[in-house]
């Protein structure tokens, strides 16, 4: 039994002290599939058996075994409040989890302990701590992109699939996530229903209602119900947008009118993914490999170029990263028509917002591609579990449960959530939502961090206008590079 000692949290307090805080700013799949059905069947009047369909409640079908104990989460504390909350307070997604761990708690007799370990460095290295020390004082862990670098590939974490009470196909667990960050079939990070903070991590543009009328253009919701919401119709849509509203010569952010804002960091991830980018995927014996086409790749670049370079919209580099959360001021200003950001920030930075805004994903490639793609960057939680944990079955039935009941009862009402129901002003955005948490994009190169991944993002921060050489100079070192995780993890 797991039991929180002082020992243990003023180690916890030294190596945040020690290792300090990483800030991290990149906000980071949530594939919300269609309801799954159980049939009854039933005998209608006349002795004719008619069917009727039931909404299928993922909680009761996970097991209820009584514990007797404590289940303890490392988190990050970022996310802390993903698994602990003190009380009822009136705000949807703490009350919704209170629930949650009330439930759980009384049904499989459990107490829910969160340690809050600091930053995820210092999670990725008290993870590697307990395993090397062959210690076992936490059920759970909670990951980042990071983590799948250091943690992973060196043989830190546990493959979930092997968790006997586990079942990783089930739609409260992402199946995106699943399939594209696994290693030789072995999932060691997972996200899914579990996680809110992770579907709220998850790449969409806002809109300015009232600057929309102003300049004569019409509402995209439309465009995204009939699948016409691209990047050439958003093009039709931002062209000569941007302007020098007080004729200095210059568009600057504190002063002038653009087309989107966008923070360098996520913004040309997330329209490229959005467009059906990709760089690496995982066969069917679960290796990566680069699979892109550069044609394909320098298209969309060339339509982001237009888009955000030629219409000049307001790109904040990394250079002035200090200066984060302006790219969302001038949309909230009422100087922007659109901007890139995630659901997670639309409450955090939009709240106060005098005018009217509404919710849309971001514009597919063009009409043939099939789904809108919402980009999962890289401060996305993850569940982990360490490789020597001595409870597998304990611990599986817990996050079942937790993610089963999340399917039920938090992910319904997800746009509450985004909106915190202030930002509720019309059932178009409620329904644009829907999209954006259904198709999210998780890139295995992203997450191991191959230079390659980089390319579009750099060039747009640069404005150069094509990309054919960065992506020739890259893939040689992309394609080394998955070789070299190969090596090291094939044999494993």
């Amino acid at each position: 039994m797991k039991i929180r000692s002082v020992k243990l949290l003023s180690a916890l307090l030294a190596a945040v002290m020690m290792m300090g805080s990483l800030v991290s700013l990149a906000s980071c799949g949530e594939t919300v599939e269609e309801d799954p059905k159980d049939t009854v069947v039933t005998k209608g009047e006349a002795g004719t058996v008619a069917e009727e369909e039931t909404k299928f409640i993922a909680y009761d079908n996970v097991a209820k075994e009584k514990f007797d104990r404590e289940f303890v989460i490392l988190s990050r504390d970022d996310m802390k409040d993903q698994y602990e909350v003190e009380k009822i307070t009136g705000e949807i997604l703490n009350d919704l989890i209170y629930e949650r761990n009330t439930v759980v708690s009384e049904d499989l007799d459990i107490e829910i302990v969160v340690i809050d370990g600091g930053d995820f460095s210092v999670v990725n290295s008290e993870l590697i701590r307990q395993v090397g020390a062959n210690d076992d004082d936490y059920d759970m862990y909670t990951g980042h992109k990071v983590a799948f670098m250091n943690c992973v590939t060196g043989n830190y974490l546990y493959d979930l699939n092997q968790i006997d009470t586990m079942d990783l196909t089930q739609p409260y667990w992402d199946q995106a996530c699943r399939e594209n960050l696994s290693l030789m079939g072995k999932n060691f990070m997972m996200t899914g229903d579990i996680d809110p903070a992770s579907m709220l991590i998850s790449a969409c543009f806002v809109f300015n209602k009232d600057l929309n009328t102003e300049l004569g253009k019409t509402a995209p919701y439309e465009l995204v119900d009939n699948g016409q919401w691209t990047l050439d119709t958003y093009l039709a849509q931002v062209q000569d947008v941007s302007r020098d509203l007080n004729n200095d010569g210059a568009l600057t952010y504190g002063d002038d009118l653009f087309s989107n804002t966008i923070w360098s960091l996520d913004g040309g991830f997330s329209m490229f993914y959005g467009a059906g980018g990709r760089f690496v995927t995982v066969n069917e014996e679960g290796e990566p490999e680069l699979t892109y086409r550069a044609d394909h790749v320098i298209s969309i670049y060339e339509k982001l170029y237009k888009a955000i370079v030629t219409e000049n919209a307001f790109w904040l580099p990394v250079s002035e990263i200090n200066n984060y959360g302006v790219n969302y001021a001038i949309f909230t200003e009422g100087r922007a028509l659109y901007c890139d950001i995630t659901l997670a920030k639309i409450s955090s930075f939009l709240a106060d917002m005098d005018s009217d805004y509404g919710i849309v994903p971001v514009p597919k490639y063009d009409e043939a591609q099939k789904e809108y793609l919402s980009f999962v960057n890289g401060a996305s939680p993850f569940v982990m579990v360490a490789q020597n944990e001595k409870d597998l079955d304990f611990v599986g039935t817990v996050l079942e449960a937790m993610a089963a009941y999340n399917y039920d009862n938090v992910t319904p009402k997800m746009f509450e959530i985004v909106t915190k129901l202030q930002s509720a002003r019309d059932p178009d955005s409620s329904r644009m939502v829907d999209y954006i948490i259904r198709n999210r994009v998780y890139d295995f190169g992203y997450f191991v961090e191959l230079e390659l991944t980089n390319v579009v993002m750099n060039a747009l921060s640069g404005q150069k206008e094509n990309i054919a050489s960065d992506l020739k100079s890259k893939n040689r070192a992309g394609e080394k590079a998955l070789e070299k995780l190969m090596d090291k993890f094939g044999g494993e």
